[in-house]
């Protein structure tokens, strides 16, 4: 019993060292600075025309075609072709001195200029517009694993609560320069780089399959700090790193062979809501509801007094939820995204906004006439209304009580495009009965368009287009 006791005191003291080992790793790291990983090539090209019809890659990892490099030279009229990995050494070694002769020494930039300073800086470059690659990053799910890592430690900044929001943003990688760093000496000493604008959070380097020895890319934030070692000799697999654009980094002596890079400029972009902006690049005229409806405003007999059309919004959306109601309209998709950026783009007053369906019969009769024909239009999208109202008897009637604290208004005469779609719950109070309960009420998002009535200087605008 006594040497039991005494490995059971030897465990517990191991055990929570180790755990402080982790929680204080988790407490330094604060957030990821940087990322990277590999992509293994393909050893059969002809699959790769299939590559994109599994959803997720559960069923093997993402691959790529070979790489293939082709560059100008200087005269124009000629063009170099290099593949990665090169099929044979030699081939491959030729190919590259070749690419050599025709690239620049690479500068960096001091004080607002480019300098040349081969102690500091020792390697070839290309820029963009003077080569081309089949290889995207996009394609084999880099961009995506940035946009997952890295972009929400910076999305903040550019969020505006209104019209931006996080979920609306995602990662546009720009192909920046080619570089070539070759053993013995290729190297780049510690720096950190200057953006080139002002939603530019990063960089990416893409290692090519390429033999070499050293070369390893240093990557420091905040008294952290991560290695890259993309050495290899066989070189099957592209790897890759990514990192924010405040962090040192560095490119540690090539001792043999060649490291060809790609490097990419990470900038922050709108991936969603981008249809609702008024500079959108999608051309709402080849749909036929924004020819139909002009025309419609053309005829002499439509909607002469003007009025209001209502499409209800056809996907789910949380309209009642206070972290999700202010991402409309931007956050709209399929036809309800086409619906409300066809009329918001002809000019038109367009909103989305709650509506109230199946309300109770109203037992006055003379205020159920009132009613009849009328919705029930939330003002503007607000979350959940809770009441304690509603309990007594002399309190009013259920639609009476709703309109009374559900920020809304009666509109007649909407013209529905269809029926109502998914609905949320909006409000809920006490309910007048021999046993304590309770009145739910549901409510669908739905889009309103004030059409402008005949002879309006609106309409004649909308029609001249």
């Amino acid at each position: 019993m006594p040497a039991a006791k005494k490995g059971l005191a030897k465990g517990k003291v191991e055990e929570p060292s180790l755990l402080d080992q982790l929680i204080g790793a988790v407490s330094a790291q604060k957030a990821a600075f940087c990322c990277g990983g590999e992509v293994q090539l393909s050893n059969n090209e002809e699959n790769l025309l299939s590559r994109f019809e599994n959803l997720t890659y559960d069923d093997g990892k993402a691959t790529s075609a070979s790489i293939v490099l082709r560059w100008d030279l200087p005269s124009g009229k000629t063009v170099r072709k290099l593949a990665l990995p090169p099929s044979e050494a030699a081939d491959g070694a030729a190919v590259i001195e070749g690419l050599l002769k025709h690239c620049t020494p690479a500068t960096f930039g001091k004080a607002g200029e480019e300098v040349l300073d081969e102690s500091y800086r020792k390697a070839a470059k290309l820029d963009a517009h003077q080569f081309s690659t089949n290889f995207n990053p996009h394609d084999v799910g880099i961009v995506d694993a940035i946009s997952q890592i890295l972009l929400p430690g910076i999305a903040k900044p550019f969020v505006d609560g209104k019209s931006t929001f996080e979920d609306n943003l995602g990662v546009a990688a720009e192909l920046y320069k080619l570089n070539i760093y070759s053993g013995p000496s290729g190297k780049f000493r510690a720096h950190v780089d200057t953006p080139r604008g002002a939603k530019q959070f990063g960089s990416l380097v893409i290692c090519l399959p390429y033999p070499h020895e050293g070369g390893q890319l240093r990557v420091a934030h905040q008294g952290l700090e991560t290695i890259f070692d993309w050495g290899q000799k066989e070189a099957n697999k592209i790897q890759w790193a990514a990192f924010y654009s405040d962090c040192e980094h560095e490119v540690l002596e090539v001792k043999s062979g060649h490291r060809i890079t790609l490097t990419y400029n990470l900038y922050v972009r709108e991936r969603l809501g981008g249809v609702m902006r008024q500079n959108t690049s999608v051309n709402l005229k080849q749909y036929a509801l924004s020819n139909k409806f002009i025309d419609a405003l053309k005829a002499p007999d439509f909607m002469t007094k003007g009025g209001v059309l209502g499409f209800y919004c056809q996907h789910a959306y949380a309209h009642t939820n206070d972290n999700h109601r202010n991402r409309l309209p931007y956050a709209l998709k399929g036809i309800d995204a086409v619906f409300y950026s066809t009329f918001y783009h002809l000019g038109l007053d367009v909103e989305v906004r709650p509506v109230m369906k199946g309300m109770p019969d109203e037992d006055d009769r003379k205020l159920r006439k009132q009613l009849q024909g009328a919705e029930l239009v939330g003002a503007k999208l607000h979350g959940v209304i809770l009441s304690d109202v509603g309990g007594c008897e002399d309190e009013g009637s259920a639609t009476m009580i709703v309109k009374s604290k559900w920020l809304s208004e009666w509109y007649k005469g909407i013209v529905w495009f269809n029926e109502p779609g998914p609905r949320e719950l909006a409000m809920v109070h006490m309910a007048y009965g021999n046993e304590p309960s309770l009145e739910w009420h549901y409510s669908s998002a739905a889009i309103l368009v004030k059409v402008p009535a005949s002879g309006s200087e609106l309409r004649d605008k909308v029609t001249k287009g």
